[in-house]
């Protein structure tokens, strides 16, 4: 009699337990570590650039680099990676900034250098990313803005952009399609058993930390907003955090004018490391189409077998 309690009982405790390591790992930030501080800026890159402190409509205060074109007003805003860094996308930025681009590279809520707040994939980031759209606004005469965003920061960038008619053009690194479906999977993935359950109780710990709900970041379902802007979609066709399907259902959903490059057997978010020049070239390109900027004398030519 007592095994028949007591099973039950490990099965919920291990169910608990799952769903808040879970909630833990997803939505709390990282702890702030001694060495923070201590890390590259645009300066170890010859970069001509200003640091920048803003504060979002709810009061969140965050750093940010300006990385400055004087002149032009084509500029791009990076949003990065869930629980990253800025300086994880000082390549990219540096590499836009030498085309010609004004690059705005910015820190979430959470991160060092900002407020510590809860983790809401894209929720409430946005108010991040509108903050750094009005400051580009403010400070760059007739900007002309393109979003480039990786894994949840290409969902902030989807969700961003849903509300925002002026952002003109988004490359999208890395995106989910569906918070619930791919904590799901990545669930079932690790631990061999359905994911809804864990999920359900994970989400429910942050909606009552947050009153977000996790249906509110799906990116899915706000593609009808950025009609008729360009999107280009990168993949890494080994990613087994955000499964390349992800990326394929995103693009198969887009009607408007739309690009897809599956980088064979990068991980998640390694296309830019698979091949850092072509990635360069590949993302400055579609920006410079869309933005309006000739960067011809700076691109190389692309082979067709390089794209596929």
């Amino acid at each position: 009699m007592p095994y028949i309690v007591l099973i039950p009982a490990l099965v919920l405790v291990a169910y608990v337990a799952a769903s808040y390591y879970l909630y833990r790992r997803a939505f709390v930030p990282a702890k702030p570590r001694p060495l923070d501080d201590f890390t590259f800026t645009p300066f170890e890159f010859q970069a001509d650039y200003e640091e920048v402190e803003l504060v979002t409509a709810d009061g969140v205060n965050f750093g940010a680099w300006h990385f400055r074109q004087p002149g032009s007003p084509q500029t791009v805003i990076v949003s990065g990676g869930h629980k990253g860094q800025r300086q994880g996308s000082l390549g990219i930025s540096a590499g836009l900034w030498r085309k010609g681009f004004n690059v705005i590279l910015y820190s979430y809520r959470g991160w060092p250098g900002s407020d510590r707040a809860p983790i809401t994939f894209g929720i409430k980031e946005v108010l991040e990313l509108e903050a750094v759209i009005a400051f580009a606004r403010k400070r760059i005469p007739k900007a002309r803005i393109g979003l480039l965003g990786y894994s949840m920061g290409a969902v902030v960038a989807l969700l961003g952009a849903a509300g925002e008619p002026g952002v003109q053009a988004l490359v999208l690194d890395s995106p989910f399609s569906d918070l619930r479906t791919v904590l799901e999977d990545n669930v079932r993935r690790s631990i061999k058993l359905p994911g809804a359950p864990v999920v359900w109780l994970a989400g429910l710990l942050f909606r009552l930390r947050t009153g977000c709900r996790l249906s509110q970041s799906s990116p899915i379902t706000v593609l009808s907003s950025l009609e008729p802007r360009p999107l280009f979609f990168i993949h890494g066709g080994a990613d087994d955090l955000v499964s390349v399907n992800h990326g394929r259902r995103l693009y198969d959903a887009y009607r408007g004018p739309r690009e897809i490059w599956i980088v064979q057997g990068a991980p998640h978010t390694g296309a830019y490391e698979a091949d850092r020049p072509l990635y360069v070239e590949r993302v400055a390109g579609f920006f410079a189409r869309h933005l309006g900027l000739d960067v011809s004398s700076h691109l190389r030519l692309v082979e067709e077998e390089e794209v596929s």
